[in-house]
């Protein structure tokens, strides 16, 4: 607030409240000053807010955005900031009709802070990460030819929630054969078929953190493309960890991985950045994408998962999730990722 020249937030994302208040609530909206802040819930919540966020004020309204109008109208602020993504344009004409402060966009409104986990968090991350890689082991050794991408999905979901996960971190990633080719193929009723590479892309929720891994295996023995793919995708991957430490730019890292996959001929087929930041919300901050410069600190938490994506044939996806340590990173999913022939 300082350095920006506000004298409040207004916040809508529910992992940001999250992280600032604790309160788990799906409706809120909390507004920030800088030595004060005061949630605002419906009185479905109201004592879910009082439970979970300690000393922070939580005030009960029908309509939030009216009861932080007042707020801010009763408190004097001029300037407020607020994340254009998180606000709604309804919402933001409520503000805007008082015509006492000016609202200030400013997007990705402290991911920075969100970036770098503490103790806690990592425990909670790793407690998801590893409930992950258990369920789709577990799973894998029952998976074959003639098993429908959906069936994989949903028995991986169930593993996932009887290990101890409160829910899945997004809709489980099955995309055998050419559909292999969809860096996002959700489950389909689709067979898996002998020779099909099959990439599964899953992850749990454990105490509100978020896990992200993918493995892709093959059904039978992988022809000599197949071979060729599967190398590249993770040399890339390994060489992207390699890079990884205290100092370097989250743009380096991508260029390691990167410029495995150009160098082998595939650049045109890696089509999305080498990984994202995974906490509250599986997708934050920070970016691991061409052009990004955040630097990289101790305790930051995303996933390196280059992939090779081409039409008509198929694709090869490989992730991990990782922390940053002092001398290097953690991985924190624990799926070995050669090469597996079922």
């Amino acid at each position: 607030m300082k350095h920006t020249g506000v004298d409040a937030l207004v916040i809508g994302s529910p992992e940001l409240i999250r992280y600032l208040t604790g309160f788990t609530g799906s409706e809120s909206l909390f507004v920030l000053g800088k030595t004060e802040g005061c949630l605002f819930v419906d009185s479905r919540y109201t004592e879910q807010a009082r439970r979970e966020c300690g000393k922070v004020q939580t005030v009960e309204c029908a309509k939030k955005t009216d009861g932080a109008l007042r707020y801010l109208t009763a408190s004097g602020k001029k300037n407020v900031g607020f994340d254009p993504r998180k606000l709604t344009v309804a919402e933001k004409k409520i503000f805007d009709s008082s015509g006492l402060f000016q609202l200030i966009e400013m997007p990705d409104m402290m991911e920075g802070v969100r970036a770098k986990k503490d103790a806690g968090e990592i425990a909670r991350i790793r407690s998801a990460a590893r409930i992950a890689s258990s369920a789709f082991l577990e799973v894998l050794d029952g998976v074959k030819v003639g098993s429908r991408e959906a069936e994989v999905a949903l028995q991986l979901e169930f593993a996932i929630r009887q290990k101890g996960a409160e829910a899945v971190s997004f809709p489980i990633i099955v995309a055998s054969g050419a559909r292999g080719a969809l860096p996002h193929g959700l489950a389909s009723t689709k067979k898996i078929e002998k020779g099909d590479f099959v990439t599964i892309d899953y992850g749990a929720v454990y105490r509100g953190y978020y896990s992200d891994e993918t493995c892709t295996v093959v059904f039978g023995r992988p022809g000599s493309r197949q071979k060729k793919v599967y190398q590249v995708v993770r040399d890339a991957h390994d060489r992207a960890i390699s890079a990884i430490k205290q100092g370097v730019s989250t743009g380096r890292i991508d260029a390691a991985a990167r410029g495995v996959v150009e160098k082998a001929g595939l650049g045109k087929y890696f089509r999305h950045g080498t990984g994202h930041g995974v906490g509250l919300a599986v997708h934050e901050e920070p970016r691991i994408a061409p052009g990004q410069d955040t630097i990289l600190e101790e305790d930051m938490v995303f996933t390196v998962e280059p992939g090779v994506y081409i039409p008509g044939w198929g694709g090869v996806r490989i992730e991990d999730l990782v922390r940053v340590t002092s001398d290097g990173c953690e991985l924190l999913s624990s799926v070995d990722k050669e090469l597996r022939c079922l």
